[in-house]
């Protein structure tokens, strides 16, 4: 029998740039399976209320390592738009058509228009989860790595009340 040592590396170089888009969608719809199964079985066995807990444990230190090594990588600075950048290429943020964001020099506005797994607890009977804790924890560890002179301004999620196109959203600010 051959033995393979796999190659991640060398197999995405041979892949086309298409490809490697696909690939990397596939990874962020992998890692909402994997999160919105873990929260659906952790509700299931502790209730909603300890789910939302372990959601902000998770959220308050996942987005963090996720931008430290963007900001490695990408060699970024400290600005708002470096937090964008960091919050586009997440596999664990949404993006368009369901989130936009809102930039000037010195503040970004964050809005996410629909929220499949929201609407995947709903449609099982189940209430929203209470995800505000999370995503505060989330923008405040992803601000914190990029510069932490960046100010959360404000943050509305579920359970806030929200109209069914405005699920969540965060207003960041930087003083210059």
């Amino acid at each position: 029998m051959e033995k393979i040592v796999p190659d991640r590396k060398s197999h995405l170089m041979k892949m086309s740039r298409e490809e490697i888009i696909d690939y990397i969608g596939v990874l962020s719809r992998n890692f909402w399976t994997v999160q919105n199964n873990w929260m659906a079985n952790v509700t299931m066995k502790y209730g909603s209320e300890e789910a939302a807990v372990f959601d902000e444990l998770l959220w308050a230190k996942w987005p963090a390592v996720e931008a430290y090594r963007f900001k490695k990588l990408f060699n970024l600075g400290d600005t708002l738009a470096d937090v964008a950048t960091v919050m586009t290429l997440s596999l664990g943020a949404e993006e368009g058509p369901t989130a936009a964001y809102f930039m000037s020099d010195d503040r970004i506005e964050f809005r996410v228009y629909d929220c499949p797994m929201q609407r995947q607890r709903l449609s099982h009977g189940w209430p929203e989860l209470n995800c505000k804790p999370a995503f505060t924890a989330m923008w405040k560890a992803v601000a914190g790595v990029i510069n932490p002179e960046i100010k959360i301004e404000s943050v509305y999620a579920p359970l806030d009340p929200h109209p069914d196109d405005n699920w969540c959203g965060a207003a960041l600010t930087l003083k210059k």
